[in-house]
């Protein structure tokens, strides 16, 4: 009985053992499913901005808002201190001069040409958005709420023009 019991327990032990996901055939049919580490820090890509493409602006001073209606017939506008523009209205063409804080326009079809702005917000449909200059050296943040909106620089040569 003795030798039974002792004989059951070598056979569970040898059993157990071989069935070790480490260990030989089982360890390579693992293999294929560890995953790859992730690398620690991404490369982000940064456009090089040109030094004359930079508008130096004050962000510590902020004036009003400006606010344009579809009723308004002012298709140009000046952000003089760092102003927050918003644009109510659809099918229309602005030229916005200076550095704006914030453009946010609520409205379709809308073409705008700006110099600088720090961040527009998109919620209309097919506005069409250009800019020559960074303020303050920094690409401008895009929120686009809506659908086929865009968004660009300027090209070189169309700032030079200007």
């Amino acid at each position: 009985m003795k030798l039974f019991v002792f004989a059951a327990a070598l056979l569970i032990s040898v059993v157990f053992s071989a069935c070790d996901v480490q260990s030989g055939i089982a360890s390579k049919s693992v293999e294929k499913y560890v995953p790859t580490p992730t690398p620690e820090k991404t490369v982000e890509v940064v456009e090089k901005i040109d030094p004359a493409d930079i508008v130096t602006v004050d962000t510590a001073t902020q004036g009003d808002q400006i606010s344009i209606n579809p009723s308004d017939n002012k298709p140009n506008i000046d952000c003089k201190k760092y102003n927050r523009v918003i644009i109510n209205g659809d099918a229309k063409t602005f030229t916005i001069k200076g550095a704006c804080r914030q453009i946010l326009v609520n409205g379709d079809r809308n073409k705008i040409t700006a110099v600088a702005f720090s961040e527009i917000v998109l919620n209309g449909y097919d506005n069409v958005v250009e800019y020559s200059k960074y303020v303050n050296g920094k690409q401008p943040v895009v929120a686009d709420n809506g659908k086929t909106n865009t968004v660009s620089k300027a090209a070189a040569s169309q700032t030079k023009a200007k």
